[in-house]
């Protein structure tokens, strides 16, 4: 629309006339709070990190702001999930912000999902199936097993422009890759009794967890990705869930409604609210800390002990 170009194009103006700020930083970034706290654990105070959107956010509706604009423009590194997570804000960000340094392609430009083995990959694209993303499930932040992949990923593109600062990322890396192990073990003794465990998930957020654990999961109270569930799919949903009991339903902060309810009460599930990225609730600000109220969730939603003994694996 006329008035959105002329909103951005005021926009570029004001962040041209922006006083230049000292470059003793390298200022990152991130789409979401996992990022930039992976980017934090790396690169210490070498780096100043924006974020863009909130831990509690649905994802798939999060629009541009002024002020995201103006971040880009001044950015010497950006990062982001990538398979079409940030689509709804990104593509139109990288092009408005005037920024050469953050372009695809270019050195401060890290997508933590390249070369990632992504689930649900469309053989077709069609609008009827809903809101399809075209190189698969995007939520690989919320896959216990991705941790080392995405932190890889972020410490080849910070060395790529830190190159004088090699021997602190290197320590830092090391140290952040042996306590993303060590939370890996953790999980996984926690999950060791999950196995087959039936699940129903609002929305497919959840789906690198049930990979990742062997459960099972019995659908989507969605109907389509991003498509409000018809009435006919509520009632043969319900009608499977009350046929194989116990089931867990998972759903993120923004997707716990009125639809989850009425599910739940009708095929007497229970409701676990998992967070969807750090910082949902202001206190869960890494990726690890994340991820262990994750598994906490899981294990009283399923009965099991949190935290797992130490000495089982």
């Amino acid at each position: 629309m006329r008035w959105q170009h002329l909103w951005w194009s005021l926009c570029i103006s004001l962040c041209a006339a922006l006083p230049a700020q000292a470059a003793d930083k390298l200022r990152v970034v991130a789409t979401i709070p996992d990022l930039a706290d992976m980017a934090t654990a790396i690169a210490g105070d070498a780096i100043e990190v924006t974020v863009l959107a909130k831990g509690s956010s649905n994802m798939h509706a999060v629009t541009a702001r002024p002020s995201h604009l103006v971040a880009m423009h001044k950015a010497d590194v950006f990062v982001q999930v990538g398979l079409s997570l940030e689509s709804s804000f990104v593509p139109s960000l990288l092009e408005s912000c005037g920024n050469a340094r953050v372009q695809p392609g270019a050195k401060g430009f890290i997508n933590v999902s390249e070369g990632w083995a992504a689930l649900d990959v469309p053989q077709e694209l069609s609008r009827k199936d809903g809101d399809v993303h075209p190189h698969g499930n995007p939520h690989m932040n919320l896959d216990p097993l991705a941790g080392e992949y995405m932190a890889k990923r972020i410490y080849e593109g910070l060395l790529l422009n830190l190159p004088q600062e090699k021997a602190r990322l290197e320590a830092r890396y090391a140290d952040y890759t042996k306590r993303l192990a060590e939370a890996k073990q953790r999980w996984q003794r926690a999950a060791k009794e999950w196995k087959e465990r039936r699940v129903v998930s609002y929305h497919s957020d959840y789906d690198y967890v049930v990979r990742a654990w062997g459960l099972t999961s019995l659908g989507n109270i969605e109907e389509k990705p991003g498509i409000a569930p018809t009435p006919n799919h509520l009632a043969a949903l319900t009608a499977k869930l009350k046929a194989q009991p116990p089931v867990v339903a998972l759903v993120a902060p923004w997707s716990n409604n009125t639809t989850v309810a009425r599910v739940a009460e009708a095929s007497s599930c229970a409701v676990c609210e998992l967070p969807s990225r750090c910082d949902a609730d202001g206190r869960l600000s890494s990726w690890i800390d994340m991820m262990d109220e994750l598994h906490a969730r899981l294990a009283k939603a399923f009965g099991t002990p949190w935290p797992p003994e130490a000495g089982t694996k």
